[in-house]
């Protein structure tokens, strides 16, 4: 079963349907549901005449034999007419001249595995979107997101401006995952541990619980996740080593590019190319400093899933050889529980914008993420955060988050506007919100404040 896809779907049947759209791109990490999406599709909607081919070499010849096959297993008339044609181009420009069947609707599947090895297979498909489709349609979906986004948004790409329709499939949100693992603590644990993609999600679904399946695919050395991260990694970049030293470092917490390179044992300017290209791969995200007057920023792993397999399992890689499910428990010890925090926290941050929809929020902020900085208490200065800064020209939130077992209390909201009082606020309206996992305390719920703003429920 497909979840959570309605939209997508609708943009497809949309894209067949009108007539003056002829290619659409889709994208996506690794594992999101792409193929699936098409799959699915062609299965529901078999009034379009369509042609599905995946792509499983780099080597162009043998791709191309690949596709004539899936053509003329398509039309069998058109086998002794296809194999004399040595190109894509030549095969396109044939489909758009004959009287024979032939498909209306061509998917492409994995087109960078073809168009990253052959420099030439971009400036190709430019000219069949431009010239050789005539009354076809054309889909190409990709996984390589570095490589997908440049021949999209880069205006120096054969194939920018090309596509009439471009869609990312994205991880199920945290809300999707509530759907299928109806209590909170399960859900939280799911994005924490598989970061919403979606092949993950319903690994974990096909166990009774989620620590059973934790046990299973992560802490495992045959379990279909243990290997995942750095295969996807292999995927992407030719030596991961550099990779896999820099993310362990960043692991659960943000860090500043020289304490990153200081502990990778590399010269801060050389750490750039390998921060930037996990960026780009959306493994990594720079986190800016919100209303310092510095430019200030930090990096850290913002893929969950990555997240937690370079702060758990890979620096245990022998201990969960030898003890295998048994080391689940030995690992997730207290640290895990700050981890889930954390993912509390991106949840918070995520929803604020939904949050000002459904009027929880006094306005609807222009920008959104948290802050960090010096404090004094008790006549000390030290580094401290705030979880939550939601703001515009006139409103500044800014917010604490509690994943925890007891209810937050009044010491919190004490904590918080403490640390207001160093927070670069600019005559904003100042408001304070609270997030709790177990709710608040009757002290902090009988408050009578129209500047406060409790969140106890997702």
């Amino acid at each position: 079963m497909l979840y959570f896809r309605n939209r997508e779907k609708e943009q497809l049947i949309s894209f067949t349907k009108q007539p003056r759209y002829k290619a659409m791109a889709i994208y996506g990490r690794r594992r999101t549901g792409k193929t699936a999406l098409v799959l699915d599709f062609l299965e529901n909607n078999q009034d379009t005449s369509t042609a599905y081919f995946q792509i499983t070499t780099f080597d162009y010849a043998s791709c191309l034999n690949d596709f004539i096959s899936v053509l003329t297993s398509f039309n069998g008339q058109l086998e002794p007419l296809l194999h004399p044609y040595s190109t894509f181009r030549d095969v396109f420009t044939f489909l758009s001249t004959t009287q024979l069947t032939h498909p209306a609707l061509i998917i492409i599947d994995e087109f960078p595995f073809l168009a990253k090895k052959n420099e030439n297979v971009a400036i190709e498909f430019q000219w069949i979107i431009d010239h050789a489709l005539k009354d076809m349609k054309l889909i190409l979906l990709g996984s390589n997101l570095s490589f997908m986004r440049k021949q999209i948004q880069n205006d120096q790409s054969p194939l920018y401006g090309r596509f009439d329709v471009i869609m990312e499939i994205l991880p199920f949100s945290f809300s999707e995952i509530h759907e299928l693992f109806p209590r909170f603590e399960d859900a939280v644990e799911v994005l924490a541990q598989t970061g919403g993609v979606a092949q993950y999600v319903m690994y974990f679904k096909d166990y009774s619980s989620v620590q059973k399946a934790s046990e299973a695919l992560l802490f495992d050395r045959t379990g279909r996740l243990f290997l995942e991260a750095p295969n996807l990694l292999m995927q992407e970049v030719r030596d991961i080593t550099t990779y896999v030293s820099i993310l362990r470092v960043i692991g659960a917490s943000e860090k500043e590019s020289g304490k990153i390179a200081k502990q990778c044992g590399m010269d801060q300017r050389n750490i750039y190319p390998y921060l930037n290209k996990l960026i780009d791969l959306e493994i990594v995200s720079l986190i800016d400093n919100s209303l310092s007057v510095k430019k200030e920023h930090r990096y850290r792993i913002s893929d969950s899933f990555f997240r937690f397999y370079y702060t758990f399992l890979e620096p245990n890689v022998s201990l969960i050889s030898t003890l295998r499910e048994k080391s689940r428990s030995i690992i997730l010890n207290d640290q895990y529980h700050e981890f889930l925090g954390f993912v509390y926290e991106d949840i918070i941050r995520a929803n604020i914008f939904q949050y000002a929809l459904d009027y929880k929020l006094p306005f609807v902020p222009r920008s959104s993420g948290k802050w960090w900085g010096q404090v004094c208490k008790n006549g000390i200065w030290q580094e401290s955060e705030v979880d939550v800064i939601a703001y515009d020209d006139h409103h500044l939130i800014i917010g604490e988050c509690k994943y925890r077992s007891k209810a937050a209390g009044i010491q919190e909201l004490d904590s918080l506007k403490m640390k207001a009082q160093f927070i670069p606020a600019k005559k904003r309206n100042l408001f304070f919100l609270l997030a709790s996992k177990n709710g608040f305390t009757e002290e902090v719920k009988s408050i009578q404040d129209p500047n406060l703003i409790l969140i106890d429920q997702i």
